[in-house]
């Protein structure tokens, strides 16, 4: 077993005594990835927040009625994810009333970590796209090209460097806007 899931029976183990700070940690710590994959394959935002609720409630029911045990053949994160999935399949039914079995297919970290950084890539080619051109070339100038903010503000026709600064500030600011 490898030391990624000892640390996740571990998490399982204070899950289940009831710690508000594992769940809030476990909350905090998938809600992003979580959201991001199912943005990769075209789930809307709002509907991947209700999933993720929806997984959280389901989870929550598997480790208090103990279908969900240690030692774990995957990671809670994974775990929660194939939830995820299986609630996706079963759009347009009632979830609420879902009694489905999730099965626990083990995924190597490495995998979920690329997987992760693909889904990360995806959602920001597609706000990227959303931004429009001026915020997109000066965002792939700095991230993507490794320019300097002089060299930024020369191509862009910026006043100065400082000027570059702000609009990157500016452009970071409607991305994130995006993205909540």
């Amino acid at each position: 077993m490898s030391e990624s899931y000892q640390q996740d029976d571990a998490q399982l183990e204070q899950l289940r005594n009831g710690d508000q700070n594992a769940w809030r940690a476990l909350y905090e710590a998938t809600r992003s990835p979580f959201r991001l994959y199912f943005i990769r394959y075209g789930t809307a935002p709002e509907v991947a927040t209700d999933m993720f609720q929806e997984a959280m409630v389901i989870l929550n029911r598997n480790i208090r009625t103990g279908k969900l045990q240690a030692p774990l053949k995957s990671t809670l994160r994974t775990y929660i994810i194939g939830i995820g999935r299986v609630l996706l399949l079963r759009k347009g039914t009632d979830t609420r009333q879902w009694e489905g079995e999730i099965p626990e297919i083990p995924i190597l970290p490495e995998i979920e970590d690329r997987q992760e950084q693909n889904a990360k890539a995806q959602l920001a080619r597609q706000l990227l796209d959303q931004l429009g051109s001026p915020c997109r070339e000066l965002l792939e100038m700095f991230y993507l090209k490794n320019y300097v903010m002089e060299a930024i503000a020369r191509e862009l026709d910026l006043p100065s460097p400082g000027a570059a600064r702000r609009r990157k500030h500016d452009c970071l600011r409607k991305m994130r806007e995006l993205i909540n």
